[in-house]
Order: C-alpha cells, then structure tokens, then sequence
C-alpha cells in the first residue's frame, strides 16, 4: 500500500482536476484514512481514466437502504456509470454495519433488473459526529463516466 498521501495521488493520476473541485475533495474523503473499511487505493488509477466526466451526488434519509432507492430511483443515469465509489456516514459514533448490508444487497437487487459493469464499484464507512439519535443516514456516491471521443 502507498503511503504517499492521497491528494498527491490524485493530482499524479489526473493533473488536470481541480484541488478545489467537488470530486477532488470526495475522492480525497473516499481514500482517506478515516474510513472504517480500509480501501485499495488501486482503484483509484481505474477510477481516474481516460475522457472521464465525474458527479457526486448525496442523498439523506432515515436508513442507508432509503438513500440506495433515491439513487437508483432518481438517478437512472447512474446506471449507465464507468466506476461507481460510495461512502455511507453513519448518523451517530457507532456504525450500524447491519443496515449497510440492507442498502448493498438492495442495490444489488436493484442491479440484477439493470446492466452495469462499474469498474470500480466499491464502497466504504464513516462513523458520525455525534451520539445523538435524529440526524439522518447519508450517503455519497460518486461517479465516473465516459464522455466518448
């Protein structure tokens, strides 16, 4: 594993991008060392391809598994992505591994009616601020896709 910090692998990959762009900062979040599910940094490089055009979108909602029916319902393009990278933050301290597993199998419920080949597609963890009920399941997922020639 690379030590070399993130944002400097990010600017190797894609000298172009933005320091100060949205999906700089959420690949930044993605690859840091504060997730709770250490992620390969091998991504990245397949992440970062060629004539790629990137969105981050961000959902909220009373579980993880409602924020993956706001993707896959409001978002149908998300279908059509190169590489899909999610984080999931958890309203509170301790992370309900249980309910991540609900939102990844409902996703991948969702996939099997749709065709998708998202190199990569992976996610992560994060645990909340607070330990305070009421704040609202996230979800971030970013995206690469092809712009073609």
């Amino acid at each position: 594993m690379s030590t070399e910090p993130i944002e400097s692998l990010i600017k190797k990959l894609s000298p172009l991008m933005e320091e100060e762009s949205e999906i700089f900062r959420e690949l930044a979040v993605f690859f840091g060392r504060a997730s709770k599910i250490q992620t390969d940094r091998s991504e990245l490089s397949k992440f970062l391809g060629r004539k790629r055009l990137y969105q981050v979108l961000r959902f909220t909602g009373k579980s993880f598994k409602d924020c993956v029916y706001q993707l896959v319902d409001d978002h149908p393009e998300s279908m059509e992505a190169l590489g899909m990278l999610r984080y999931y933050t958890s309203p509170k301290k301790k992370i309900d591994w249980e309910q991540i597993e609900h939102a990844e199998i409902a996703l991948g419920k969702e996939l099997t009616t749709n065709a998708y080949g998202w190199m990569p597609d992976a996610w992560t963890a994060f645990e909340g601020e607070s330990d305070e009920e009421g704040n609202p399941h996230e979800l971030v997922a970013i995206l690469a896709f092809d712009y073609g020639d």
